[in-house]
């Protein structure tokens, strides 16, 4: 799959190539489109994207390689305490809901080029605050891949918890800890 189409491909051949990373949150009930440019930006598919006017990051955004699966980290700098607050309370809206980052291609006085491209996807993990004086604080909330639980069995794990997280009230698994080691003799 390319990522470029061939108008933009024709476009940037020969030119100063200007690109932008665009970030989707999937917040239960709230989903967030933000980009790092200072104000709002809207794409070529209509979508509005809230600025963080530089004071965003990821780090950890790599393709995995071996058997690797680096967590991506979003953290955004100098917020005010009621972001903060949000982030104290916002861990349910948060785990296990997905996340995509974007690249939007510019021409080369910044006009839009295309639709925004896809370049990652994951599934967000956990949401932390730190206060960093003056009543600035720094929200983070790290990410994963699918490939985080691909040692995992399919099914979980034939153990008690396991059987009654899947089927609440099952029983049928609750003396396999009292196994352990135990010696059988067949026939008796």
């Amino acid at each position: 799959m390319a990522y470029f189409d061939a108008p933009t491909l024709a476009q940037l051949d020969g030119h100063t190539v200007r690109l932008a990373p665009l970030v989707f949150f999937d917040f239960l009930g709230d989903p967030r489109w933000y980009g790092f440019q200072a104000g709002p930006l809207r794409t070529a598919d209509g979508q509005i994207w809230e600025g963080t006017a530089g004071l965003g990051e990821i780090s950890g955004l790599s393709t995995p390689i071996g058997t690797t699966a680096p967590a991506v980290t979003f953290k955004l700098s100098g917020v005010d305490a009621r972001v903060a607050a949000l982030a104290r309370v916002a861990s349910s809206t948060v785990k296990g809901r997905d996340t995509s980052v974007y690249v939007q291609v510019f021409t080369e006085d910044w006009a839009l080029l295309g639709l925004p491209i896809h370049i990652w996807g994951g599934e967000l993990d956990l949401m932390r605050y730190r206060a960093e004086g003056d009543n600035k604080f720094t929200v983070s909330v790290t990410a994963e891949t699918a490939w985080v639980r691909r040692n995992k069995p399919p099914h979980g794990y034939y153990t008690d918890a396991d059987q009654r997280a899947r089927f609440p009230g099952d029983r049928g698994l609750e003396q396999v800890s009292s196994l352990v080691g135990k010696i059988i003799n067949w026939p008796s």
